[in-house]
């Protein structure tokens, strides 16, 4: 079978990190490759890159094609980057009965649909397009969209699929190799005295779902009643463009992060997560909003970084705090602050089960795959529960 999964390049040599979407591409690409029976390959639905060799992966591993040369002769068209028309493809089924449509969906698009409708009145038309068979989306993403993205396509219950959520360091240790070719820092945690290490948080701060003040005011918390030597600096990454905002610099302005001759607090731009942990990090603090997992915390566990976190999905590695707890969150950051150094094994031990169970080369990942796509061309062949588990990455 031919399996092409949808992507649109905007340049030449495009970066992989100015969003996670070509990474979720790439990584559902190496998942389904370890089935072994099927060609797999990505489908450029843009027109800004003429030649597709540069890209900014090893294109033989990871092949890309123009979707107007190769969509015809594809058995099973998963839109993940970029969806494709309902007139395009009731075109292409006409010609090709048997291809199968499905919409991959990786975002929480009811929060980016209501922040648009209620903040920006010019946001142009919604991608509702509908006419797939179904939809699968990320397990984070389920109690706020299964049902929305039900009613918005048109489809059946039992057309929405929640699907593993897939992971994988490669490209991740071959930007950290080029950042060790080039003579910087590559990201290892180095244990070091508590008045020294610097602390990092890496949300976008593009809307409510991951934003950066509760680890902002975790780390306030712990500076009050820790006092100047606390640690050492909090970097606030993607917190630029907040401290033009007024209202922001009116919240934090009387932070004691803030007021210092020298603040503690540094609001910076948005850097590539391995740049981001090996030159400013020795903690990471963490905070979502119904999005309980997330590439960002599993690359810093990878590299045995603390992570601080209130992801309910990965709640048995880095240090665990519930919800909008501040007070819970300082108690693990002056924990980590005093006594992470001294745990290094156990957390390294723990961290590499959790990350197992996303990776796209996980046994039990692959076959869950294999199944969610035989029992699309062939309703019924596999008996599956579709009801997440959280602790394996598959089905209960």
């Amino acid at each position: 079978m031919k399996i092409g999964i949808t992507l649109s390049l905007g340049s030449e040599y495009e970066s992989l990190w100015i969003n996670g979407i070509k990474l979720n591409v790439l990584n559902l690409v190496k998942t389904l490759q370890q089935i072994g029976d099927h060609e797999v390959y990505i489908l450029d639905t843009g027109d800004n890159v003429k030649d597709l060799t540069k890209v900014s992966w090893d294109y033989t591993k990871y092949p890309i094609y123009k979707f107007s040369d190769k969509s015809t002769e594809t058995d099973l068209i998963i839109m993940l980057g970029t969806s494709v028309p309902t007139e395009l493809i009731q075109k292409i089924k006409k010609y090709r009965p048997n291809n199968k449509f499905v919409k991959y969906q990786c975002g929480n698009n009811y929060v980016i649909d209501m922040e648009r409708v209620i903040f920006n009145k010019d946001a142009g038309i919604p991608s509702w397009d509908h006419g797939h068979d179904q939809t699968w989306l990320i397990p984070q993403q389920e109690y706020q969209n299964k049902e929305y993205y039900q009613l918005i396509y048109r489809q059946n219950p039992e057309d929405l699929k929640v699907v593993p959520f897939v992971w994988d360091p490669e490209h991740m240790e071959r930007q950290s190799l080029g950042l060790k070719l080039a003579g910087k820092k590559f990201p290892n945690y180095v244990p070091k005295n508590r008045k020294d290490k610097k602390i990092s948080v890496m949300e976008p701060n593009m809307n409510v779902v991951k934003y950066s003040l509760i680890p902002l005011m975790i780390s306030e918390k712990v500076f009050r009643e820790s006092g100047v030597d606390a640690f050492k600096q909090i970097y606030i990454g993607s917190g630029n463009n907040l401290i033009k905002n007024k209202y922001y610099l009116n919240m934090i302005k009387n932070f004691d992060l803030i007021n210092q001759p020298n603040p503690r607090a540094k609001f910076v731009p948005r850097y590539p997560v391995s740049l981001f942990l090996a030159e400013e990090t020795d903690i990471v603090i963490s905070h979502q909003w119904e999005n309980p997992l997330n590439y960002a915390y599993l690359d810093a566990l990878y590299y045995n970084y603390p992570l601080i976190h209130n992801a309910d999905f990965i709640k048995d590695s880095g240090y665990y705090y519930e919800g909008f707890s501040i007070n819970q969150g300082a108690e693990l950051l002056e924990w980590v602050l005093e006594n992470h150094d001294n745990n290094l094994e156990e957390y390294s031990k723990k961290n590499k089960s959790v990350l197992s169970r996303y990776l796209t080369t996980n046994p039990d990942v692959v076959n869950t795959y294999k199944k969610l796509i035989e029992n699309l061309f062939e309703p019924g062949t596999h008996d599956l529960s579709y009801e997440y588990n959280y602790k394996t990455n598959t089905y209960k």
